[in-house]
């Protein structure tokens, strides 16, 4: 809880191995002899901020999961996800207990996200009931046309990169999610949803970590491993 607000996470792990070019689909991956779904839990497992953890997963991997979170003294519950990121977050947020006021969002193939993170963000709830983390680009973006001419260059002091953990009033987002299903939006992020639904309320952005990556390449797994290894050699 924080501030007497009872607070929920939905981790999203319905994700396929189809970039990844894997048989096994992304968030049971091994990186350093653990699944990447495990690496994350490890994290979020330990933030006693948090009142229940709700997975999303495919119905198929059922078994890997059953096997995960029978290594954590934690109550983890799962639901099944649906064919888009966002369809399966509305799937998480369906299932939330009735005492739920406050939620993260988290992918579950973003295993390095540290739980000085995740508290930073829960802690950005306390003013905000929108909190997004967020990488400055460290490249210069061009906004191109149809046919792939330049159009402009946005100041890239302005240009974040967007990750999860994002957290939200709970009955806020889930409103604007029913909205959103009725709707031809489409969206890449849950907090995009604030940009057509309720622009009045502010989206608060804090400072996220390059090292955070969403893995969903062969190359991801390179960076992952390699990360991993440097930890164990601090």
């Amino acid at each position: 809880m924080i501030d007497g607000k009872y607070l929920s996470c939905i981790v999203t792990a319905a994700g396929s191995g189809l970039r990844m070019k894997s048989k096994v689909n992304k968030p049971y991956i091994e990186v350093g002899g653990r699944k990447i779904l495990e690496i994350t839990l490890d994290t979020i497992t330990t933030i006693k901020e948090i009142d229940e953890i709700i997975l999303v997963i495919r119905e198929d991997d059922e078994s890997f999961v059953r096997n995960i979170i029978s290594k954590y003294d934690r109550d983890i519950k799962y639901v099944y996800g649906k064919t888009t990121r966002e369809l399966s977050t509305f799937e998480g947020l369906k299932a939330l207990s009735e005492k739920s006021d406050l939620v993260l969002t988290h992918d579950g193939v973003r295993p390095f996200a540290s739980r000085e993170l995740f508290l930073k963000t829960i802690e950005g709830l306390r003013d905000n009931k929108a909190v997004i983390t967020a990488t400055k680009s460290k490249d210069t973006v061009k906004i191109v046309d149809d046919n792939m001419y330049v159009d402009f260059t946005p100041n890239r002091d302005y240009v974040y990169n967007i990750q999860t953990p994002q957290a939200f009033d709970k009955r806020l987002i889930f409103s604007m999610y029913k909205d959103y299903i009725q709707s031809e939006f489409k969206v890449t992020d849950d907090s995009q949803l604030f940009e057509f639904f309720d622009r009045s309320e502010p989206v608060k952005v804090v400072h996220g970590e390059y090292s955070n990556i969403k893995i969903t390449t062969q190359e991801d797994i390179i960076f992952a491993k390699a990360f991993l290894d440097r930890k164990k050699d601090v």
